[in-house]
């Protein structure tokens, strides 16, 4: 006997509508679609103790980042004046949040200060110590190409209300091949730079401020 053509129909619209469900299912269970890698931001330095510290107390206010970049999705640039995310690699967290942690991390194994803390803790202090995060990308225009990072900083006193020093510090550094897993390898080489600059720079001008 043969079927009636809306039975045929039918037939078909259920087997389009089980192949869909068995394509959902993989899709939930991995499948083949590639798995998003979330990368963390290192420091690779190595601070030695100050050999004298200051007295005074520095906190660290939370650094502030350009809008584009205040996210966990790792940019980069195939052009100049363009920026876009790598679709499946991210960072563990904010860049601005993790370095926060990274330079306090370097601070207090620095111990160049009586005490260093953040902003948000409460403490009381002499010096504050803020960070803007205005570039932090990929620069594959010329392939594999080279990671950027530059950080405006600025040290003032808190209890003059004055700036003691305002300094952009910019680095670079050469990425091994145009993935992600290597531009964070390069961004993990730019970050410890910066922080080996950026140290040494606060202790001298916290040396100049006015004692309170």
């Amino acid at each position: 006997m043969r079927r009636a053509p809306g039975l045929r129909a039918v037939a078909a619209a259920i087997a389009v509508a089980i192949a869909a469900a068995v394509a959902g299912c993989s899709s939930l269970l991995g499948g083949d679609a590639p798995a998003p890698t979330f990368f963390l931001w290192r420091d690779n330095g190595e601070s030695k103790p100050a050999a004298q510290a200051s007295p005074r107390t520095l906190l660290v206010a939370p650094t502030t980042t350009a809008t584009f970049f205040d996210t966990q999705q790792i940019a980069f640039s195939r052009a100049p004046g363009t920026r876009a995310y790598y679709q499946l690699a991210s960072w563990t967290e904010r860049p601005g949040k993790r370095f926060d942690v990274l330079l306090l991390e370097r601070l207090h194994r620095r111990n160049a200060f009586a005490r260093v803390a953040a902003t948000t803790s409460g403490t009381r202090g002499d010096l504050v110590l803020s960070a803007s995060m205005l570039d932090l990308y990929h620069d594959a225009a010329r392939p594999p190409g080279v990671v950027r990072l530059d950080i405006s900083v600025e040290l003032s006193d808190r209890a003059a209300r004055t700036l003691v020093a305002r300094r952009l510090f910019a680095q670079e550094a050469p990425v091994a091949e145009e993935t992600p897993a290597a531009a964070v390898a390069a961004f993990d080489v730019a970050v410890t730079r910066l922080l080996d600059e950026l140290l040494p720079w606060v202790e001298s001008e916290a040396a100049k401020a006015r004692p309170g």
